[in-house]
């Protein structure tokens, strides 16, 4: 065994002796004091996501092979076709209080939290393509409101999160090719529209132009409510010249009374 060898055996012993840990407990204490930390969950303090919500955040997402009530189709009337949608989990309980807190509450570490399950789903979910053409991994926009309120982009959070872990296959690469038109720029937000509003109206959206001709394209969002927006990032994607193959998003919002839990 090496010198260098020999002083890296030394340290990880020291690292792992009782002393070191209570250092390092001494250490977070001394952190907590000076900028005290609660749970984005529970509130509960000196944790920023305590061990109880982070075991139950983690239970209600799903690595694949997902459940087939997390498989479902948002229709795509203009094209006569449906688009596939994938879900890691239904948006409740400590998940749906995790996710708000990532959005609202710019708890932006949750993004590391979540980002292994949005990764798992499109890695299964995407197909080999012919002459090793990448397939695009494609956010949802945050409008300017949003971005100017929160201070980052949700969804792309959550991907580049994943990039910078080496979490995604050779042949995904993640690209923010779609846009709010002008008019929805400033707004953009669907929570304060009814149904029927969000399901009609004009494309919002607008896609850069497609370099190669049907470049498949995997669409991704945090949570999905009436699929309004990943139709309209259809739309927009295809419109510019991809072959939208699917959607993942992080969680779905069930029918009304379908689980009293909820």
């Amino acid at each position: 065994m090496g010198f260098l060898d020999e002083c890296m055996r030394l340290a990880d012993e020291l690292c792992h002796q009782r002393c070191m840990r209570w250092i390092g407990f001494g250490a977070r204490e001394v952190a907590n004091f000076i900028l005290p930390a609660s749970c984005a969950v529970c509130g509960r303090a000196d944790f920023r996501l305590c061990p109880e919500c982070r075991s139950e955040v983690q239970h209600q997402l799903h690595l694949p092979p997902l459940p087939d009530s997390h498989h479902l189709y948002v229709e795509l009337p203009a094209l006569s076709r449906q688009l596939a949608v994938s879900a890691c989990g239904a948006y409740g309980k400590e998940l749906a209080r995790a996710l708000l807190a990532f959005k609202n509450k710019q708890r932006y570490f949750l993004g590391s939290v979540f980002a292994p399950y949005l990764a798992a789903a499109l890695n299964a979910g995407c197909v080999p393509q012919r002459e090793n053409l990448p397939t695009l991994v494609v956010p949802m926009p945050s409008s300017l409101k949003a971005v100017g309120q929160r201070g980052y982009w949700p969804v792309k959070t959550m991907l580049d999160r994943g990039v910078e872990s080496g979490l995604f296959r050779a042949d995904l690469e993640c690209r923010s090719l779609l846009h709010y038109r002008f008019g929805y720029a400033l707004g953009g937000a669907q929570k304060t529209k009814s149904g029927s509003d969000r399901r009609g109206g004009q494309t919002h959206f607008v896609a850069e132009p497609a370099t190669v001709k049907g470049q498949p394209v995997i669409l991704v969002d945090d949570v999905l409510t009436t699929g309004s927006t990943l139709r309209h990032a259809a739309m927009a994607c295809i419109e510019a010249g991809y072959d939208v193959t699917s959607a993942v998003v992080l969680a779905l919002t069930r029918p009304p009374n379908t689980d009293p839990e909820q």
